[in-house]
Formats: C-alpha cells, structure tokens, sequence
C-alpha cells in the first residue's frame, strides 16, 4: 500500500523559516505574559500566517505540477501536523477546567473547546468581543481563533488551485485577485466593524495568501519558463523552491532580509492594541516576513541570526508553545481574579516551554512521522477531536451551579473574596441572588481585598473636576448619585463567610470627589439602611439593581441636599420581578419572589411626552438618546442624566420633576466629552446628573 507520506512531494527543509518561527511564537509568548514590554508581540501571529500561507502553496503547486497532488495525502497530513498537540491540550483544559473554574467559566469553556475542536474559534469570539479586551483574559482559549483562520485557509485554497489548475488558469493571476479583495475588504471593515475585521475569514485571508503568492515566485522552472498548467509536460515538470532569481545579486538577498527584520522589529515596538487592526498596519509584519522568506537560507541575517540553533529549536516547536503557553497564563488570570504577579507568569512561560518539548518529543513526532498505521493515526486523531467537541458542547449546556459551587473549588480558597473572575452570580442565603466577580472584582471590593490605584482616584477625580468647572462657567451644577451596591444595603443575605468591609471601597474615590467645590456627592448608603426596617424590600432579589421604592428614596434624598421639591408617591405591591440575575445564573426552578416589587401610585399623575433625538442635529449636544418635556413639572428646570442601570428605575421620578430632561446616555462613553459638550450646547442644563453603579468605581 502506498504510504500518505510518498503521495505528496514537500519543498527543501530552511531552517531559517524555524528561526522565524521562533521569532513569531517567541513574540506572541512576550505580549501576552509581558505585554508592557512587547506591546506589538501579536503581530507574531501575522507571520504565522505568512510562513503558513508559503509552505502550504508550496506543496500544493509543486505536486499540481508534477501530477502527484492527492487531497486525501494533503489533508491526513494536516491532521498528523496539528491534531496531537491541540487534543492535547484541548484535554488538559477540559480536565484542569474541571478541578479550577465555576459554573459560568465551565460552560464557556466548554463552549471555547467546542469551537476549537471544529476550527470555529474565530467565529465564536467574533460574537463574544474583541481580542484586546479584558474578558478576553479569562478565555483560556482564545488564542485559538488564529488557528481557526488556518484551517479554514487550508480548507478552501487547496480546492480552490486545484479548480483553477483544470481550469489552466494562470494561479498567479487567480492568488492576486483574492489577495486584493480580501485586502481591499480588510480595509473597509477595519473601520466599521473592527471586530469582525480581526476575526473574519475574509479579511484575514490575504495574509496567507501573501505568503501563497511568495511561494509561486519562490518556484521556479528549471528551464526559466512561466508556470502554466499547459508546461506540466516540459522536462521534468518539477518546480524547485529558491530564493530571488539566481543572477540576483547576493546583496539584494541580504537587503530583503535586514530590511524584513527591522519592519518586524518596527513592530513589535510600534504596534500597540490601540491601533486599528488589522488595516493597514498588518502590512508591517507582512511584508516583513515575507521579504525574509523571500531572501532565502542564504541570507546573512537568514543564515546567522534565524538559522541559529536555539531559534531552530524554539521554532520547531512553536506550534505546541503556541498552544500551550495561553491557557496557563489565563487560567492564572482566573485563579488570581486579576493579572498574575510577576512570580506566577515566569514560571508559567518556562512550564509552557517544557510541556511544548514533551508534546513534541513523545506525542508529535510519533504520530507526524513514520509510515506505519499512518491511516489508522488518521482516524484515532479525528475521532479524538470530534469526542473533545461532544463534551465542549455537553460542559457548555450543563448546569453545575450545585457540583461547582464556589466553596467546593479548593483551588480558590487561599482567596475566599475570589469567587470568580468572571463569575456573573453568586447564591445567598434566602434565594438571594448577588452579583459576583464579573464586573469590576465586586466581591474583592465588597471585602477591601483590594484597594484602589492612586492613579485611578486621581483620573476620576480630574475628569469630574473638568467637567464643574465648565458647568461653573455657564452656572450648571453637577451631581452624582451613587448607585449603592445591593450588597452593602443586604449584608445579612450573603453566603456564611463574605462579610462586607467596614470601610467601603467606593469611600476612596467619593471621598476625593468631595473636595471638588461644585460638585454634589450624594451616597444613599445610609439612607437606604435607615429606611430598610420600616419601608420593606428596597432591592430585586434576583436583581442588581434597587426597585422603584429603593430608587425613590435615593432620589428624594438627593433632591433634598438640592432644596428641589420631589414628586410625591405611594407604593403598592408590585408584580413578580424575574431580574437580571435569573437569565445570568442558568439555575433551574428557581423560586421567584413576590415581595420585592412596587408599583408606584402618582398623588398628582405627572404628564410628560417623550421622544427619541435624532443624532446630528446642531441643537443638541452629542447626541441625547431621548428628550422629555414635563407639562407641569414641580422644578421649571433642564437637566441632563447621564447614568447607567441605575437610573432605569428614577427616570419616571426625573421626568415628574422637571421641565426638560435630556438622557445623554452611558456616564463611561460620554464623560470625557461632558466639558465640550457643555460649552458647545446651544441652551446650556441647569443640572447635570451622574448615576452610577457603586462597583463600577
């Protein structure tokens, strides 16, 4: 039987595309334990895009060419190539998975493994978020949508130059046009959906094409003539992989490759995640890399630097450092609820090392190479993957709230205010349902694990300091109105154990907030616990957030401090509220309370008309969401209310009070521009309202 191996012809070794592989992996690895120091690292992934793009055209127009090329022998050799390592550590996710993370974190990791067994990463974090934010910190596999970009590269092209070749088509001309759509549509969705310009298939393609269109330049006839699918007959019909043209001077090799170096160089140190990516700004590592495949082995900078042996050896293991390297550092995300110090991120980069060597040495090489049972690793390697996707999509739909609940994780105990990182609920006593880690460490908050950057305080304070005095100038007051977390108001429903800090950690920004001379800080803290006894549930069980009672109590107690008159009101048990944290915690039966709800019963039925501001309009500053005007307001005053959650509840109370509201929208999009907005507005507020939510300091 003929061996996988003999049906497919493969181009000269180069251990300088080692080399450049070390330096990609090696990249990628700084960025993400180091970012501070490599801040452009990610590029590395770029050339891996390239060096992947070249070497996989390679094969497929050398076996076109010499009659050989098998789709079966291409593809059971990609599964040997990258399988082994990647069910690997898909398994040992699953399994560490298993012993570290709560409910929340297992189903998405399930999820994540899932996607990644099919190849699919990309287009599942495609619809989570953004590859440079912070959830994605906690996603022990995200690293793997560029692996999903590959295969799905190497799922299409080969089909694609095989039509074209029956087709005697020129393939240069065909791997151009695709090179330039796809570029041309990079470009486009870079700045109009970044996201999807980072994630898509489409607009990604072009770099490997990059590298496809260097390997039919890198090919050459042996007699010179132009590669046709009308030549294959000529001579030998064997195409032999070079550098330049052989009468090219050695120096220009020597100049491709120096110049590639300091383009790659230029971006390590330029890039920075801030940048739209990839647009045009790919074109650095790009280009980079492709000019020192190009240059050939010959190349000094090829042949000194990236030829080296301890490049070589990084580079030949790259695909394994790649895979393993992220999953530790973010586990360790996860279980510090914060970046790992400095004493955790070293060690892990040195086990990433050495687990690669191990992968490579008894788990890839037996199964890449050799002929024997080559057809049987085949199988047992699809089928290893397809049984890893089954149970990423059963962790993914399971419920584990009862079998991994928080006290149960003997990985999380030496933190007990660590609840998760990205844990979205935790369950109190009474079927009360907390918000936990998810946003912003509010569990560490709650018991003063941490404490506030002196930075942080002095920012916040600044930008409300710039945004009074442009008030000062055309006689506008600001006001913030903390939105009390639910678990300083209910301490007595926690779980055993989480005991709130006495000094909470809101006091460390209010208290700077208060020495800016116009601005009002009114914190409904002890309000809300002084009415508690007397004016029944203030706060949604299965909610963040406080109820309409709670929400006017906070209001009037502002109002108050402003000497403005607040609506007057009754309240009367309301229907049952699901809340927020019912869809969020995926628990089954939960109990729905019917007690923690009011409707509200107006004395005087306040009319007031409301419409949606179209955005552009000179008019109106920024863009206000909605505009209500008040027919009989209690305060002849405007106003705007920038806020969040919490004001969902007080807008009935703000619309009964005064005679023009503006709802400008969310406070963290919208407080850097306040200063301009104000000074820029045709009819300048007599209020400016902050509502914001207690763990969002």
């Amino acid at each position: 039987m003929t061996s996988l191996a003999s049906q497919l012809s493969h181009p000269k070794y180069r251990p300088d595309i080692d080399g450049l592989r070390a330096l990609a992996v090696l990249s990628v690895v700084a960025f993400h334990a180091f970012p501070s120091l490599v801040q452009g690292g990610f590029i590395g992934v770029d050339v891996f895009f390239v060096i992947s793009g070249f070497l996989i055209s390679t094969i497929i127009f050398e076996n076109l060419g010499s009659g050989t090329f098998s789709f079966f022998a291409f593809f059971s050799r990609r599964i040997r190539r990258i399988f082994p390592a990647l069910v690997v550590v898909l398994a040992f996710c699953l399994t560490f998975g298993w012993l570290s993370l709560l409910p929340d974190e297992l189903n998405q990791l399930g999820k994540h493994v899932a996607a990644g067994a099919g190849f699919l990463s990309n287009l599942v974090l495609w619809g989570e978020s953004g590859y440079f934010d912070n959830s994605a910190e906690t996603k022990p596999l995200v690293h793997l949508w560029s692996l999903g970009i590959e295969e799905q590269f190497y799922i299409v092209w080969p089909f694609l130059l095989w039509a074209a070749w029956k087709c005697r088509l020129n393939l240069s001309w065909v791997t151009s046009l695709l090179l330039v759509a796809s570029f041309a549509l990079n470009l486009w969705w870079v700045n109009n959906d970044p996201v999807a310009a980072f994630y898509s298939p489409p607009t990604r393609f072009w770099e490997l094409l990059c590298g496809a269109l260097l390997a039919w330049y890198s090919l050459r006839k042996a007699d010179g003539s132009s590669y046709r699918s009308e030549t294959v007959e000529s001579r030998d019909g064997r195409f032999c992989l070079s550098g330049p043209p052989s009468d090219a001077p050695r120096r220009l090799s020597n100049a491709l490759s120096m110049i590639g170096a300091a383009s790659l160089m230029g971006g390590f140190l330029l890039m920075n995640r801030d940048l739209s990516f990839p647009g045009y700004w790919a074109l650095l590592p790009v280009s980079g890399a492709a000019m020192i495949v190009f240059a050939g082995p010959d190349a000094w900078f090829n042949r000194k630097i990236l030829s080296n042996k301890i490049f070589v050896w990084f580079g030949l293991m790259s695909f394994p450092l790649y895979l393993w390297h992220w999953p530790l550092l973010s586990f360790g995300r996860i279980l510090y609820f914060d970046t790992p110090p400095l004493r955790f991120r070293i060690p892990a980069v040195m086990a990433s090392i050495a687990l690669a060597w191990l992968t490579v040495r008894f788990i890839e090489r037996p199964l890449r190479f050799g002929d024997q049972k080559s057809r049987l690793k085949v199988f047992v390697l699809s089928a290893s993957l397809v049984v890893l996707a089954v149970v990423g999509v059963v962790f993914h739909k399971s419920d584990f709230s009862e079998s991994h609940s928080f006290e149960k994780l003997r990985l999380r105990e030496k933190g007990e205010h660590a609840i998760g990182s990205s844990i979205s609920w935790y369950r109190g006593q009474d079927d009360w349902l907390f918000l936990g880690n998810a946003w912003s460490n509010t569990v560490a908050k709650l018991k003063l694990a941490v404490t506030p950057n002196e930075s942080n305080v002095k920012d916040v304070k600044a930008r409300f300091l710039k945004i009074t005095e442009a008030g000062e100038r055309f006689g506008v007051r600001t006001v913030l109105i903390l939105g009390a977390n639910k678990a300083n108001i209910y301490p007595e429903y926690l779980p055993p154990g989480l005991t709130p800090s006495e000094t909470k950690y809101s006091s460390f920004f209010l208290d700077k907030l208060r020495e800016i001379p116009h601005l009002v800080v009114y914190d409904p803290t002890p309000d809300l616990l002084a009415a508690k006894p007397s004016e029944g549930f203030l706060y949604w069980k299965t909610d963040t957030h406080w109820n309409n009672k709670g929400a006017y109590l906070a209001y009037i107690g502002c109002l108050e401090q402003l000497n403005i008159s607040a609506p007057r009101v009754t309240f009367k048990p309301g229907t049952s509220h699901r809340g927020d944290l019912i869809a969020i915690s995926r628990l089954r039966n939960f109990p729905l309370p019917t007690d923690d709800n009011w409707d509200v019963v107006w004395k005087e039925t306040p009319v007031w008309s409301e419409k949606e501001i179209p955005e552009g309009k000179k008019n109106i500053a920024f863009g206000p969401r909605t505009r209500v005007m008040n027919k009989s307001p209690l305060s002849n005053q405007s106003v705007w209310v920038v806020g969040d959650s919490f004001t969902a509840a007080m807008r009935q109370y703000f619309n009964a009070t005064f005679r023009e509201v503006r709802y400008v929208g969310h406070w963290a999009e919208n407080i850097n521009t306040l200063p301009d907005a104000i000074i820029k507005a045709e009819r300048a507020p007599d209020f400016i309202f902050f509502v914001i939510a207690e763990r969002s300091f």
